[in-house]
């Protein structure tokens, strides 16, 4: 890797249309950037900005969805974008007018058609607009001269699909000093949420993509154990409401969040198969040593190898939830297993990974 001086930082822009929004993207965004501007000139364009952050964020004109607030139209054509080279993470206006700038590009992978298709058609989306998505993204990818995705099941996934360009697979990383144990967040949040006991946690969109309707489901079937749900979406209005699911709906605290994991037997994620990019959710909680049951996705069994139990059915999601609240030694060897698995996606290593790949163009 090629050092530079400070007055020789490489400037780089990166690019997101929905960076203040609450989901993965932006917190990997929030997560990564203090870190690479400590080594780069690197500077953020997006659409809102309302908070102060530890690196240079400019915001671009924008005007709020109509029928989705929380998400921004941008205009990308009236403020110039200096850098010497640009990093897009996202696909609408912003990324699209990015992809089409003729400077070194590289582009992150952080969508999927399911994901653009979801509010509209929720769970039962025509394959024509699937196959539609597909062909839009795996045209927009190919504009890039780096792809980076974030795992190496990903990366099959989009040669499958056509993508033709140069791929480079580096996760988003976790911070690994996380990793120390909250006692005292694990009494705060039981009392801040009126939990008691033992219970397993599903953390997330309430969207079909995340079937949280599996959860609902093995808490019928598992009566005397408790579960909590944390999250909203297009469902949390549809789902049933067991006497046994404890329901959090509101965007709770980076803090509050720790506490969760920390506080829960094991982590549900039954997301549907080929939707997960990464797993964000499945590693926050393996840092804490949760256990992860997960679906029999590709991305998911990568990223959390031996550190959970891959669920193929609602019945085995059931009977392995059982064993987890029964077995005490299992689940704190599993948790052992999820700090060691998600040690080997260290946001540090993603850093230098992502430094590489600049100096490479």
């Amino acid at each position: 890797m090629r050092l530079r001086s400070k007055k020789t930082k490489m400037q780089v822009a990166w690019i997101s249309d929905s960076f203040e929004q609450i989901n993965g993207v932006s917190t990997y965004i929030k997560n990564i950037l203090p870190l690479l501007n400590k080594q780069l000139d690197i500077k953020l364009f997006t659409g809102r900005v309302t908070n102060d952050y530890e690196f240079p964020v400019f915001s671009m004109p924008h005007i709020s969805f109509p029928f989705l607030p929380e998400y921004d139209i941008i205009s990308p054509f009236f403020k110039k974008i200096d850098a010497n080279l640009i990093h897009v993470h996202s696909a609408y206006l912003l990324g699209l007018r990015s992809s089409r700038l003729d400077m070194k590009k590289i582009v992150t992978t952080h969508f999927h058609p399911y994901n653009f298709l979801e509010s509209f058609f929720g769970q039962n989306q025509p394959k024509i607009f699937r196959d539609l998505m597909w062909r839009y993204i795996i045209w927009f990818l190919n504009q890039f001269d780096i792809v980076i995705t974030q795992t190496r099941a990903k990366e099959k996934t989009f040669k499958t699909q056509g993508l033709k360009t140069r791929i480079e697979v580096v996760p988003n990383g976790m911070d690994m000093s996380k990793s120390i144990e909250h006692t005292e967040l694990k009494v705060d949040f039981r009392k801040k949420f009126g939990i008691r006991g033992d219970f397993a946690l599903f953390l997330g969109r309430l969207d079909a993509s995340k079937r949280p309707d599996w959860v609902i489901e093995v808490a019928k079937r598992l009566p005397h154990r408790q579960f909590v749900i944390i999250g909203r979406g297009t469902l949390e209005k549809k789902l049933p409401h067991p006497k046994n699911v404890h329901f959090i709906r509101e965007y709770i605290s980076a803090e509050d969040k720790i506490g969760a994991y920390h506080s829960a037997s094991m982590i549900l994620m039954p997301s549907a198969v080929g939707v997960e990019m990464e797993g964000l959710v499945a590693q926050e909680a393996m840092l804490c040593k949760t256990p992860v049951l997960h679906s029999d996705d590709d991305v998911l069994n990568e990223v959390v190898g031996k550190g959970g139990i891959a669920c193929r059915s609602i019945e085995e999601l059931k009977e392995k939830t059982e064993l987890l609240f029964e077995d005490n030694e299992l689940r704190e060897e599993l948790g052992e297993r999820a700090l060691e698995a998600v040690g080997k996606r260290d946001i540090n290593k993603s850093v230098e990974k992502l430094i590489k790949i600049y100096d490479s163009l």
